[in-house]
């Protein structure tokens, strides 16, 4: 549980900083001056009080800016033009603290640019993400589009809650990862766990993604422009590892008895060939939705306000409510903020009276102080 003097970071929104008073489930974080009221619930610890994260190596979770350096991961070989991570000093490993949705694997790879406002130039950082309370062991690998079979890029281990540097790419290498596979084994250290199972996945990449601005966003796990890739969702991979096409064909060779075991693997696996139907894969549970801003401003929402009593533009505000929450009711995860004003309060408190009756699965907090002030509840929708 999270206590006064904890450096904490937001879960459900982008920002963090230091408790500075806790009343009840609310906890007072200072987040560059301002102070936020935040569920404790929704933050949590990446410092705990007392601890100076300058001297004890001690690194933000997620923190793209200070990667892991206090494990013994050895890279494999790779091509001459992929830059490994060199290796680092070893250190005492600090305790592992547990996130509430941590035992569930929930992995991602992301490609950070070091200058996103010339990509043509720009070298990439491939980081991979462990957001869950087990440690992983874990290979990566690549594969060109003319290449038949995998190289390994990077062997090693990323501690819980924790993400690593795994290769530095430039325009010139991209082409060599066309198709990236990871593969990894889930476990704690000192404790009983639920067993998980092994993980095999493999992504076609698209390049050209490399060369588009808007391609790259802060995203779940970082707050600088990324090109983040989720590889586990909430324990399911999310595409498994296939079979090419190529590779298939290559194992239909003249003989009867070849032919038929050819035949029965086509059954059994998954011929990859290139094409991919909509929504073959479903929909990304964890998915970084954009935030919906919906302003209640009488103003903003009709031209005229001639023949309106206050019931009626009361009404016309909370039909406006109802309307968003049910055109995104399926939407799971999706956030969005509706922007009341302070005033007297009375829209204020019609509107949290509606989403309590008539959504109450959905959360409701205040929306971020520094943007909107007191004048704005941010609802998520479950």
């Amino acid at each position: 549980m999270a206590k006064i003097g904890d450096t904490v970071r937001f879960l459900n929104s982008v920002g963090g900083g230091k408790i500075t008073r806790i009343e009840g489930q609310i906890a007072y974080v200072d987040d560059d001056g301002f102070e936020t009221p935040v569920l404790l619930k929704e933050v949590v610890v990446v410092l705990p009080a007392g601890h100076d994260a300058a001297s004890g190596g001690v690194k933000k979770m997620f923190d793209q800016k200070a990667f892991d350096d206090g494990r013994k991961e050895t890279p494999a070989p790779t091509p001459a033009a992929v830059e490994p991570m060199p290796a680092s000093p070893s250190r005492v490993e600090r305790p592992v603290e547990e996130t509430p949705h941590g035992d569930r694997l929930n992995i991602a790879l992301a490609f950070e640019p070091s200058d996103v406002k010339h990509l043509d130039k720009s070298s990439f950082s491939a980081v991979l993400v462990n957001d869950s309370n087990y440690y992983l062991d874990f290979s990566f690998m690549r594969r060109g589009a003319e290449e038949r079979g995998w190289t390994l890029v990077y062997a090693g281990n990323v501690a819980p809650n924790e993400l690593i540097d795994i290769a530095s790419l430039t325009h010139a290498v991209l082409p060599e990862f066309e198709r990236v596979a990871f593969q990894c084994v889930a476990y704690k250290k000192d404790k009983p766990f639920t067993l998980q199972a092994p993980v095999s996945i493999s992504r076609k990449l698209d390049l050209t993604k490399f060369h588009k601005f808007h391609c790259f966003r802060a995203g779940l796990y970082f707050d600088t422009p990324v090109l983040e890739i989720p590889l586990v969702s909430d324990g399911v991979a999310t595409r498994p590892l296939e079979v090419n096409a190529s590779e298939m064909a290559s194992a239909m060779t003249s003989s009867s008895a070849e032919k038929e075991m050819a035949r029965e693997l086509s059954k059994k696996y998954k011929v990859d060939s290139g094409k991919r139907k909509p929504g073959e894969y479903g929909e990304n549970p964890r998915k970084v939705l954009p935030l919906i801003e919906v302003d209640l401003h009488i103003g903003e929402l009709t031209d005229t306000l001639v023949g309106m009593e206050p019931k009626d533009m009361l009404e016309m505000q909370l039909d406006t409510v109802r309307r968003y929450m049910r055109d995104n009711s399926a939407r799971l995860g999706q956030k969005i903020v509706f922007i009341h004003g302070k005033g007297e309060g009375v829209l204020r408190k019609a509107v949290l009276a509606l989403l309590k009756k008539e959504f109450p699965k959905a959360d409701l907090q205040d929306a971020s102080f520094r943007e909107y002030g007191f004048g704005a509840t941010l609802v998520t929708i479950h």
